[in-house]
């Protein structure tokens, strides 16, 4: 085109030269043809230069929003706004285009093709493959595999020989993905020196979703000695480029045999994390584990989770009878070892082997600054909420954490490792500095202890504002041995708990269950809810505080902020 005599030619360029590059095809006429057509009329037409000017931008812009309702017309490549979805299906085949009428047959094949903005969807059925990730997102336009509508795909391990390290989708050391409504299922192995993953994020990798999955039967059954491992998913920093902004939310795991591992493990160099409304059920050893101190990362100081947080969970039926260590009644529904500034709140834990742990089993890696607040356990097979060190183990301990407001309800229904009742709130080795307020306990048996502390180590702790109901007692600075059965001697012995009550009666008169209400006074109640036949509970809204009354003694006494 020439310039000459036409002031139009700039603002051609500026739209189509320097905002796009077409791909020439047969329907790029629909564009150049009408401006080409216009350009002439306005030239032998007296038109404002201005006027021209808006004429020819509205021009553009209607003919490029008509371009793109044509498959392949314009790739705006310069400003990569291209977004694409790409589907799969059990019936379809590589060698096709990848959408909904001609879908590729495999997830692999669709994610090579995949890139910043693009969206894969996978049709209902199985697909018995391993998935990698071979490209990143963006964090304008991040890279989704998902279920496609309300369909179940299912990526299945049957068949698949777990080798080495075997992983049914793998991220490793990208980022901006998300992974949304798939089922992984039916990997194991039952030979020494072999692991079997769900889903795998390592490397590196940062910005990653893991949403609305279900997870199952991810099983290593070899023998107990060969120390085996599996894991529904495998959070894990071994790189020198920290892990951050992984959130796992809202998916349902359930029945996996994971040896000495756990369900979802965040191990070495994660910093920044979010474990939210997942359900997780019916597996062997640990449900939730950040953890520090372990082969995640060869610098030691990068080896171990920090910046967490793991909330809104349902934990229960987390049993070592399920898996290889049977007899010890060790697993835990959410286990903080060897991380640091950690989280855990508003979880509801139930019949598990233990309900929460922040405890060290490294020597050089404590647990800090963690806090555990907010949540419901209740009958735990063993413990309910513990810290500290393993005992005649570790010296790691757990230091600066924090256990407010949590509600603890008939735990401890089997003896301890050493014979004894491990307690409600359980303290072994090496607790320093670390405060326990607030917190609701209730037993119904006298076998049943508030708080045990095992030994003499540590220092520093302090009790404040509990609330303990029922016949149980307190044990302090000894293995086992005669409880002390009243407050008095409580505070006088632990040298604290400065504003706590204690009731003789169990608060709650029920046996616990998964859905059961623990919500003193709730919303539906503003004057109380009555506990038996005399204890009132009530909350002043105004200062957020909790008052009990028992009518029989006509008594109102303060306990504890909520």
């Amino acid at each position: 085109m020439s310039d000459k005599g036409n002031k139009l030619t700039p603002n051609f360029r500026h739209y189509f030269r320097h905002r796009a590059i077409l791909q020439i095809n047969p329907y790029i006429c629909i564009i150049v043809l009408p401006c080409r057509t216009l350009r002439t009329w306005i030239r032998g037409k007296d038109i404002n230069p201005d006027t021209t000017t808006r004429l020819m931008r509205l021009l553009t812009a209607l003919l490029l929003a008509a371009a793109t309702i044509i498959p392949g017309s314009v790739t705006l490549r310069a400003s990569e706004n291209r977004h694409t979805g790409y589907y799969v299906a059990t019936d379809g085949d590589d060698t096709s285009t990848g959408t909904l009428r001609r879908p590729f047959r495999t997830i692999a094949r669709a994610l090579a093709e995949a890139h910043a903005g693009d969206t894969v969807f996978v049709r209902g059925g199985t697909y018995r493959e391993q998935v990698v990730f071979p490209a990143s997102g963006r964090a304008d336009a991040r890279i989704v595999l998902k279920a496609y509508g309300d369909e179940r795909p299912v990526i299945s391990g049957e068949g698949i020989a777990v080798e080495g390290r075997t992983d049914m989708l793998l991220i490793r050391g990208r980022s901006h993905i998300t992974v949304e409504g798939l089922e992984i299922m039916a990997l194991g192995t039952a030979e020494a020196g072999r692991e079997a993953n769900g889903i795998v994020v390592e490397a590196g990798s940062t910005d990653i979703t893991l949403r609305g999955n279900h997870i199952h039967s991810i099983r290593n059954t070899a023998p107990r000695e060969t120390y085996p491992s599996a894991h529904a998913i495998l959070l894990i920093g071994n790189t020198e480029q920290a892990m951050r902004r992984i959130t796992v939310e809202g998916n349902r795991i359930h029945d996996c045999v994971t040896g000495t591992s756990e369900a979802v493990t965040i191990n070495g160099y994660v910093d920044g994390f979010r474990i939210e409304g997942n359900e997780i059920f019916r597996c062997s050893n640990i449900a939730i584990d950040a953890a520090g101190g372990y082969a995640a990362n060869g610098n030691p100081g990068l080896n171990y989770a920090r910046n967490g947080v793991i909330c809104r969970n349902v934990i229960y039926d987390i049993d070592n009878e399920l898996g290889q260590l049977k007899g010890n009644c060790g697993a835990i529904a959410i286990y903080a070892d060897g991380a640091r500034d950690i989280t855990i709140e508003r979880n509801r834990i139930h019949r598990c082997d233990r309900g929460i742990g922040i405890v060290s089993e490294t020597d050089a890696y404590p647990t800090l600054r963690c806090i555990v607040r907010n949540n419901i356990v209740t009958s735990c097979r063993r413990t309910g909420i513990y810290m500290g060190g393993y005992l005649d183990y570790t010296g790691g301990g757990t230091e600066r954490c924090a256990i407010h407001n949590n509600t603890l309800v008939g735990n401890n229904l089997l003896r301890g490792a050493f014979g004894e009742t491990e307690g409600e709130l359980r303290l072994t080795e090496n607790c320093r500095n670390n405060t326990i307020a607030n917190n609701l306990v209730c037993t119904f048996t006298a076998d049943d202890l508030f708080v045990h502390k095992y030994t003499a180590t540590g220092g520093g702790n302090r009790f404040e504002r509990n609330l303990y109901s029922g016949p149980a007692g307190w044990l302090w600075q000894q293995r086992d041995g005669e409880p002390l059965r009243s407050l008095e001697a409580w505070r006088e012995a632990s040298g604290g708990d400065d504003g706590a009550i204690y009731l003789a009666r169990p608060i709650f008169e029920f046996e616990p269950e998964l859905d059961s209400d623990f919500t003193p006074a709730g919303e539906a109640a503003a004057d109380g809810i009555t506990f038996g036949s005399s204890l009132r509970v009530l909350i002043d809204h105004a200062t957020g505080k909790i008052f009990v009354r028992d009518s029989s003694a006509d008594k109102i006494e303060q306990t504890i902020a909520r």
